[in-house]
């Protein structure tokens, strides 16, 4: 049986996650100043039909959400910033299961399209971008980690080091670009 497009947004989270082929950064996509809040984004969404694969928003406050990501095998939990750059809705999602003693707070762009009860989210695409990046490296500050130590030349991932105010004009300057954002499926709300 085929996959949603649901199921496979989730999958690709958690898999990217788990082996960076999600775009991650250092630094979050954020300011203070830019942060918004919208109380209809409370409660569970998912893709018409699917009630045991969702997307939870609990506010925690009116500055941030707990953010659960839910299918049949795994519940993954963010800290979401929604913040808007020049009336353009972002939701950053910020890492929670950093219980190793070297986990970094990661970052995750995620461009947000919500209409009454109607959501749409897409993430920055990491193949679109390392293309880009491994064609000009100057384009958006990064690092290239091996998969393996001692491994410099396949296996690569990369992560963001730019700082806030490169990553949102990089948001703004590529907002439109169907390209460099992931296609994802509208979902319905199923609870408040």
């Amino acid at each position: 049986m085929k996959k949603s497009c649901f199921q496979l947004f989730l999958v690709f989270l958690v898999a990217g996650l788990l082996t960076g082929c999600v775009v991650m950064s250092v630094y979050p996509y954020y300011t203070v100043t830019d942060l918004t809040f919208d109380a209809g984004l409370s409660g569970r969404w998912a893709k018409s039909g699917a009630t045991n694969e969702f997307w939870e928003f609990t506010p925690v406050t009116n500055q941030y959400y707990l953010v659960s990501t839910v299918d049949a095998q795994e519940t993954n939990r963010f800290d979401g910033y929604l913040f808007q750059l020049k009336g353009q809705p972002f939701l950053d999602l910020c890492t929670t299961n950093r219980d190793g003693l070297n986990q970094l707070p990661l970052h995750l762009a995620v461009k947000v399209t919500r209409h009454q009860d109607q959501l749409e989210l897409a993430m920055l695409n990491y193949e679109w971008l390392g293309k880009l990046l491994a064609a000009n490296p100057a384009t958006l500050r990064h690092i290239v980690v091996p998969d393996k130590p001692l491994e410099t030349n396949r296996g690569e991932k990369f992560y963001l080091t730019a700082d806030t105010r490169d990553l949102q004009k990089f948001l703004l300057k590529h907002q439109n670009n169907t390209n460099a954002f992931t296609p994802f499926d509208k979902m319905q709300r199923l609870s408040k």
